[in-house]
């Protein structure tokens, strides 16, 4: 199968496996919000956050396995695949038995933390959320990597759609049935279990790999990596855990929906570079500088202009959307503008990295770039702690605005200078254009103000209107401002029509 085929399978079935969880993510909080009131979606919400300084590791050691498979893939080395299996599952191992004892701690701390909840409501909550995330992340971890790598991103995309519609399914029965939440985030999440032995039995079935339980065989750089992963999750985390500490639950809970939204958003931009990390990895491997260069070019000129689109209409129609899907919910005020309007610039700040540190990442640079990656959670903690106590929710939403762009030029500006070979000024131009563009429609939404809708139906119309006038408006000004790249595209759809 031809590149072009594998990448575009690879993105279907990541579009499917990501409007699935987006539509899971909204579903489920706001039926728990209705049944069980603001404070246990933010007590859920909260246990789920501290739980993922732990289970995030995917995204640490992730980028090094793929890396260390892409070569011996490549030269059909199998002995050479066969250790760094063996090491991956062998790592994996000592994180599950790390993740059990920072469980067993969260059990005896984290309810002196939080105030209203019995303490046995609590622990039994941390043991339920932290066990399912156990098996869904560690089982199967080195099998998912080895996928990844191996560009069978659809293979796990199919798996985890399924295990979501399963969830979805059971919570609804449970819910249906009034279920204590503890019955329905168990029995909910054992869906999740399918996912590591569907992907186990699918690689002993297609290949002849072998997990070697005994070999000196090392990661590269797996602990430069770590702190890369540990800085990452320390920032994706710390608004929600200065707010449990400073804040209120219910403000949690108001974080969380709102979260819910933009990293929906951000699932469904990733879909896009579903498997780029690998493509990348052995075109740096195969071509030359140049060949890099243009591919790179092509691939931020759709990537901006999609991420641009998508982000800039969640401008328009987050408030909206917000008022139709917590309309009855009167233990908690939803609708907060500065706060939506903040976090959606803070999730285009923060997914506008992507192509470059997946670029740096499929290269193997993870020693090279892991000092400036701890300086951006020590901003946010510092800057949310601060704000917080001032504005709230907005203050922490600020924080990691800032922050988050610290990090994001490091990246921009390491992977030009040392992966590209470019000037950094040619890379910030169409993101100096997208923003530009963001701004200009937020401006005009100011303006004109939010629309109001009463039902999802009237909001699906408002944003199918939004979403065609900011894609043409989009299109056309990057053809216009960035007319090189523009032909290149034209050029190859020319050739690839003849």
């Amino acid at each position: 199968m031809s590149e072009k085929k594998i990448i575009l399978r690879n993105i279907f079935s990541s579009l499917i496996e990501k409007i699935v969880s987006t539509i899971y993510g909204i579903i489920i909080p706001i039926l728990i919000i209705k049944q069980y009131g603001s404070e246990v979606n933010g007590l859920v919400s909260s246990i789920t956050q501290f739980i993922s300084y732990i289970v995030l590791l995917e995204f640490g050691i992730g980028p090094v396995v793929k890396y260390a498979f892409f070569k011996p893939l490549i030269n059909k080395n199998a002995n050479e695949v066969n250790k760094v299996l063996g090491a991956t599952d062998r790592f994996f191992k000592r994180i599950a038995g790390i993740f059990i004892i920072y469980l067993i701690l969260l059990c005896v701390i984290y309810p002196h933390i939080i105030d209203g909840f019995n303490y046995w409501y609590t622990v039994s909550l941390i043991i339920i959320i932290g066990v399912s995330r156990l098996f869904e992340y560690f089982l199967g971890m080195t099998y998912s990597l080895f996928l990844q790598a191996d560009q069978k991103n659809y293979v796990i995309d199919y798996t985890t759609t399924v295990a979501y519609i399963l969830s979805i399914i059971l919570i609804l029965i449970l819910l249906k049935l009034n279920f204590s939440i503890q019955i329905v985030k168990l029995i909910g999440s054992l869906a999740y279990i399918i996912r590591p032995i569907v992907l186990k039995i699918y690689f002993k079935h297609k290949y002849k790999y072998k997990i070697l339980k005994k070999d000196n065989y090392k990661l590269p750089q797996q602990w430069d990596a770590l702190f890369h992963h540990i800085a990452a999750t320390v920032q994706s985390n710390v608004d929600v855990v200065v707010l449990t500490i400073f804040n209120t639950l219910s403000n949690v809970s108001i974080y969380y929906v709102y979260s819910l939204i933009t990293n929906g958003l951000r699932t469904i931009i990733l879909s896009l570079t579903n498997g780029i990390d690998a493509f990348f990895g052995k075109v740096l491997i195969n071509d030359s500088e140049e060949s890099v260069k243009n591919k790179f070019e092509i691939y931020t000129f759709f990537f901006y202009t999609i991420t641009t689109i998508i982000l800039s209409s969640s401008i328009v129609l987050i408030i909206p959307f917000i008022s139709v899907y917590t309309k009855g919910i009167t233990d908690a005020n939803y609708i907060n503008e500065i706060f939506a309007y903040v976090m959606i610039f803070a999730e285009y700040t923060f997914v506008i990295r992507y192509p470059f540190s997946d670029l740096t990442f499929a290269k193997g640079h993870f020693k090279q770039t892991k000092n400036f990656s701890i300086v951006e959670p020590i901003v946010n903690i510092i800057l949310s702690i601060i704000f917080v106590i001032k504005f709230g929710l907005v203050g922490v939403a600020l924080g990691t605005l800032i922050s988050m762009a610290i990090r994001t030029i490091g990246f921009i500006v390491y992977a030009s200078k040392n992966i590209l070979n470019v000037k950094v000024s040619n890379s910030f131009k169409i993101i100096i254009i997208s923003y530009i563009e963001m701004i200009i429609i937020f401006i005009v939404h100011i303006l004109i103000g939010n629309v109001n809708v009463i039902n999802y139906f009237e909001w699906i119309k408002l944003g199918l209107i939004v979403f065609i006038i900011i894609s043409i408006f989009i299109i056309t000004v990057n053809c216009l401002l960035l007319k090189n790249t523009s032909k290149k595209i034209f050029n190859i759809l020319k050739i690839k029509k003849k």
